[in-house]
């Protein structure tokens, strides 16, 4: 073999050294999981600024979910719309690394799911919260809960969440742009990673 084929195939394996991994992690955060820094305050005393979170992207659909689970979905009503667009959504995640905050073009949310389609949610004028008739007495809620911009009793329609931050009342969430599409879940926050002191599961 001559000078220039060895240092070709010399090339072609670094590079395949590099590209699979770097494609097989890619392909994996796509599909398997996500591990996205907490930036709101929103879900206090849960999880706060900075934590690093484990996200399980297989859990992404009804059948996955359930009352009480947190979840990152897509904000501003942005749907997943199959594969192709959940690596467009990556590509983006990537570009939105690179430019300031009020720039990015990929916003999320971290809230726990409160109504499952089907359910009745009731919040009253003083702030408290019902669901299906029995009034919420959770520990992990901060704060009362004022209904804000929806009308109540709300019933959650097929194929959506009702959501809300676990510190109610700095929180926006479901009680300020409605209902969310299942299809905007972008999977379960299973496990906090980061601080070392708090690692642990998301309950």
């Amino acid at each position: 073999m001559s000078d220039k084929g060895k240092v070709f195939r010399e090339i072609l394996s670094w590079l395949l050294v590099i590209v699979i991994p770097v494609v097989l992690v890619f392909v994996l955060n796509v599909k398997v999981f996500a591990l996205p820094v907490i930036d709101q305050s929103s879900m206090h005393n849960t999880l706060f600024e900075g934590d690093l979170v484990y996200v399980d992207r297989f859990a992404d659909d009804l059948s996955s979910l359930k009352r009480e689970d947190v979840i990152l979905f897509l904000a501003n009503g942005r749907e997943k719309q199959g594969l192709w667009d959940e690596i467009s959504l990556k590509f983006i995640d990537i570009a939105d690394r690179f430019r300031p905050k009020e720039q990015k073009v990929n916003e999320r949310y971290v809230k726990r799911i409160i109504g499952l389609p089907g359910d009745v949610i009731d919040i009253t004028p003083e702030g408290a919260v019902y669901i299906n008739g029995e009034l919420e007495n959770k520990s992990y809620v901060v704060g009362l809960t004022p209904p804000r911009d929806q009308t109540y009793p709300l019933t959650v329609p097929e194929g959506h969440l009702f959501v809300l931050g676990d510190n109610r009342e700095i929180s926006k969430d479901s009680r300020n742009f409605g209902c969310i599409s299942i299809k905007s879940v972008e999977g379960k926050v299973r496990f906090l990673l980061w601080p070392l002191s708090r690692v642990g599961t998301v309950k």
